[in-house]
């Protein structure tokens, strides 16, 4: 059953879409596991992590050269600057050693002359010079990794030192990538007349997986809606996100909307946006009784109702779609709350038309400029690509970032402000 009549705009669709999965039984609930912290990179942290000890655990040298007690070494100096200290009154130390007790400063060695009858101290003494004190980076208990962050390297390094061999993190989500049509064939295909290669599935893969999730591409799937029902649902067991490539539009051979209705609903059929209007959004219901894809349903993947996208098949409107759609509800699933990439300011270099009527997102090219170039300067100027349709995937391959422009606004100016999204590398 289709729950909108006309185009909704991008962010009410994504609203109706997920309250109408939620209504279904779908939720976002994420699934935590341990990983080693050696293989945590990209991964969402699925609880905080605080650290388990102090660090440093210990007061520990900061250089290399000799622990003293200050008191007795500033005592000692003379007119030159110099003291003399005894073989008594200094402990070697290497970087990283523990403080000797009744120690509190290091003197670095270049400042230090080894002689017969002690040590030769030039300049001046402070009192926990060269020093790094217990608990100076931070002490136990204190938060180092919220939750809900994507995990960088410095987070990783940081909880090993806290005492942490793996970390809990979000399961990644597995989404499944169905190809579909009689004139798609695979990479490297030979091609004939009339048909194409299945390129959509290559850049939606990849990008699934820059936003955290577990692409996993089926065969390309003929225009026959028997047989693209039984690949959403066997799609649907293991899943936790199903995108349909193609026939979501109203052609001859185009299926997908029958289809999601057949194996589920749909909620949304079409939005105001530009490209990928004809975008659908519904979800799978659970399996019949009994029935299971071979190798069997994986642990931990969602049981029951399933989200689907019926992917426009242009290039750039499936790649818009995926933004809009499938990127927030993959960080919905993740449990991510800090988005991974913010919105830049940049300024137009030339006048622009688009349509009020729609959200439209344009691939533009970011050029850094000369920072005593009055009067916008400190933002890069952007250049929006035009022609050549949703079909063209080298406008995007050309391109450093997404305009996406509000719906209402039609008309900019050169030198306008603008706010983009950077494309992911």
């Amino acid at each position: 059953m289709t729950r909108t009549v006309g185009r909704p705009s991008p962010q009410a669709a994504y609203a109706e879409w997920v309250a109408a999965c939620a209504e279904a039984g779908w939720h976002a609930g994420l699934v935590a596991e341990q990983v080693s912290v050696h293989d945590a990179l990209g991964r969402v942290s699925a609880a905080a992590a605080r650290a388990r000890w102090a660090s440093p655990r210990f007061a520990c040298a900061a250089m290399d050269g000799i622990a003293i007690a200050a008191g007795a070494a500033s005592g000692g100096l003379a007119d030159d600057g110099q003291v003399l200290l005894p073989d008594s009154a200094f402990t070697w130390v290497d970087t990283g050693d523990p403080i000797p007790a009744g120690a509190d400063t290091v003197v670095e060695r270049e400042r230090v002359e080894l002689r017969a009858d002690g040590a030769l101290v030039t300049g001046p003494v402070t009192h926990g010079q060269h020093v790094r004190a217990s608990g100076e980076d931070f002490r136990a208990g204190d938060l180092l990794i919220p939750a809900g962050r994507r995990l960088r390297p410095a987070d990783l390094g940081a909880a090993a030192v806290a005492g942490y061999a793996a970390l809990a993190v979000a399961r990644r989500p597995l989404v499944a990538i169905i190809p579909t049509g009689d004139e798609i064939r695979p990479v490297d295909s030979a091609l004939g007349p009339g048909e194409f290669t299945d390129s959509n599935s290559v850049m939606l893969a990849a990008r699934a997986a820059q936003a955290g999730a577990l692409p996993v591409v089926t065969d390309v799937q003929p225009d026959d809606p028997d047989i693209l029902a039984a690949a959403v649902r066997d799609a649907s067991l293991t899943a936790d996100l199903v995108l349909v490539i193609a026939g979501s539009s109203r052609g001859r051979g185009d299926y997908t909307a029958a289809v999601l209705a057949q194996v589920g609903s749909l909620a949304v059929q079409g939005v105001a946006v530009r490209p990928g209007h004809p975008v659908l959004l519904g979800h799978v219901k659970p399996a019949r009784s009994g029935y299971a894809p071979p190798g069997g349903a994986v642990a931990g993947r969602p049981a029951g109702t399933v989200p689907a996208i019926g992917v426009p098949g242009y290039p750039l409107a499936a790649a818009v779609i995926f933004e809009l759609f499938a990127a927030p509800l993959i960080a919905q699933l993740e449990g991510n709350l800090v988005p991974d990439r913010a919105p830049l300011q940049a300024v137009l270099d030339r006048d622009w038309a688009s349509s009020p009527d729609v959200e439209e997102w344009i691939p533009v090219a970011l050029t850094a400029v000369d920072p005593q170039d009055p009067p916008d300067g400190r933002v890069p100027v952007a250049s929006p690509s035009s022609g050549h349709g949703a079909g063209a995937i080298s406008r995007l391959v050309r391109a450093d970032a997404w305009w996406p422009v509000p719906t209402g606004q039609g008309r900019f100016a050169a030198g306008d402000g603008i706010e983009v999204l950077p494309i992911p590398c």
